[in-house]
């Protein structure tokens, strides 16, 4: 149905007088908020009333919704490099948490990742031994595209604020609308072709290209945990 009602939606809603989470969005709109997440998301089209009592909240046409870049009606926006704004935890001592994404939540990760009431349901905890002036996440891992790192590996990340400082063979946890959470070895291009390549130490997947604008978020590989040890000892 449409070309860039997710992204006009989200940058909409960016652009309101306070920086609105989604949960306050769908109060006002009087939908559901999964709703609204799954808009964002570009996971569902949208129903005709709500489309209706969107294009009435922003005051826009519907068909400028649907078919128009709205974010280039501000002039030099779309040459500006996105303000990238991290939804995080402090703990009662003013320390930054490191919170957990668990395996339930990965799916609305996409469409919440930067939703403060999203990230403070997530469980959260302290390790001594990071570094205090950086951020972390933690991830589950599924699937077999990262082998030798078992599914079911949580890994401990580095948010990334300069996507451009990734070295070409860092691993990291990159967050897009379309994959989801991954964990992939990088082949940084953003300077020069807008592209990061995807590459996997499980050399039955193929390497792939995303696009710099699909990209969320990313967090650079920190340290993992597993439960197995990971090889047998042969003595």
């Amino acid at each position: 149905m449409s070309t860039f009602f997710s992204q006009n939606l989200r940058f909409l809603r960016s652009k309101m007088s306070e920086k609105t989470s989604q949960e306050k969005l769908a109060e006002l709109l009087k939908i559901k908020k999964p709703t609204l997440g799954s808009y964002e998301s570009g996971r569902a089209e949208p129903k005709y009333a709500d489309l209706i009592a969107l294009a009435e909240f922003f005051q826009v046409e519907v068909d400028e919704l649907l078919k128009e870049d709205l974010s280039k009606r501000i002039p030099g926006l779309a040459n500006k490099p996105k303000l990238r704004i991290l939804a995080t935890t402090v703990s009662p001592d003013n320390e930054e948490n490191i919170e957990f994404v668990p395996i339930r939540a990965l799916a609305g990760y996409t469409a919440s990742y930067d939703d403060l009431e999203f990230i403070r349901e997530l469980p959260t905890f302290q390790v001594p031994f990071l570094a205090k002036d950086r951020k972390y996440r933690v991830f589950p891992i599924k699937g077999e595209s990262m082998l030798p790192l078992q599914p079911g590996s949580l890994v401990f990340a580095e948010y990334v604020e300069d996507w451009n400082s990734i070295k070409d063979g860092t691993i990291c946890i990159v967050v897009t609308r379309e994959d989801g959470v991954v964990l992939k070895k990088v082949s940084n291009h953003l300077a020069d072709r807008k592209v990061l390549i995807l590459n996997s130490t499980n050399s039955a997947y193929d390497p792939y290209p995303i696009l710099g604008t699909e990209i969320q978020e990313i967090w650079k590989f920190a340290g993992y945990f597993h439960n197995d040890f990971p090889m047998k000892y042969e003595g």
